[in-house]
């Protein structure tokens, strides 16, 4: 296969699966701009081969819809402890984990987090007190102090940041952030040392924002291969150019010859319950193939 000259580059560490799975949210959202679009990895970068260079720009512009239409069995709970807030409370009581529609030019649905298979697997890694749309869109919420409605941004409003500040490594850079609280993708927060958490004073955690927003629409269609519940999730990354269709198998290591490294990872809880979970880091699998 000819080699396709890459018009994206990312810096990506493979070895944090959020991202790896970011870098196919990338993909994703990029096929949707440009049928012909061709995405591989390559020395520590991702790379895209299209003319939809733009897609960064339209998807933070794009509409996200919640659809109403579903109720996770998680959502009749109320939040867990750590996600009560002492000044806010919440403007509405909609599903938690109602599916996302992401609106033109992408027109792609988001609901992975209610199949049975990914609850399985362990996927899910937000308690019940977070609300999936929250990520996305922000959230207005009514000041117990004063009873006025105040904005908390969004996951999306600090990528765009995140984007502006760190325009050359915009996926990998860290972001202080306190709301929403993150969705625990990037496996960084699951080393548990103030270096590798980006602690900034209290509680406040750094993460990328990036792999949050982007692994949550990776991994609609991309998927690790579960070995075994927990301890081993297994990804591949491909070092040839793929469509977002062929890529999504190359990534489950079920085409051996395109497959360039092969990973696996845990998935952490923080308590005795299995709540809270997070991705953890991930470590070359013992072969190149499943």
């Amino acid at each position: 296969m000819t080699r396709t000259e890459p018009s994206l580059r990312i810096n990506v560490d493979l070895t944090n699966p959020g991202q790896f799975f970011a870098c196919c949210g990338l993909l994703e959202l990029t096929g949707r701009l440009d049928r012909d679009c061709m995405g591989w990895f390559d020395a520590g970068a991702f790379l895209i081969s299209t003319v939809a260079t733009e897609v960064m720009d339209r998807f933070l512009d794009a509409a996200v819809i919640v659809i109403a239409d579903t109720l996770a069995p998680g959502d009749q709970f109320g939040p867990d402890e750590d996600d009560r807030g002492e000044e806010c409370g919440p403007e509405d009581t909609g599903s938690k984990s109602a599916p996302l529609w992401i609106g033109e030019p992408f027109g792609l649905r988001l609901d992975w987090w209610n199949e049975t298979s990914m609850d399985r697997a362990k996927l899910k890694t937000w308690s019940a007190g977070q609300k999936v749309s929250d990520l996305m869109n922000g959230a207005s919420k009514t000041s117990k102090k004063t009873g006025k409605s105040i904005y908390l941004p969004g996951m999306r409003d600090h990528l765009r940041s995140s984007l502006r500040k760190n325009p050359e490594d915009w996926l990998r850079a860290t972001e202080p952030i306190d709301k929403p609280k993150a969705f625990c993708f990037d496996s960084r927060l699951s080393r548990n040392n103030a270096l590798d958490m980006g602690h900034s004073g209290g509680s406040v955690m750094a993460f990328s924002p990036a792999v949050d927003v982007l692994a949550l629409v990776g991994l609609q269609r991309f998927r690790p291969w579960l070995i075994e519940s927990w301890t081993r999730n297994r990804y591949c990354s491909w070092h040839v150019p793929l469509s977002v269709e062929v890529a999504a198998v190359a990534a489950l290591g079920l085409l051996p010859h395109l497959v360039a490294h092969s990973f696996e990872f845990p998935i952490k809880p923080r308590d005795s319950q299995g709540r809270y979970k997070l991705f953890g880091h991930a470590q070359p699998a013992r072969r190149h193939h499943v």
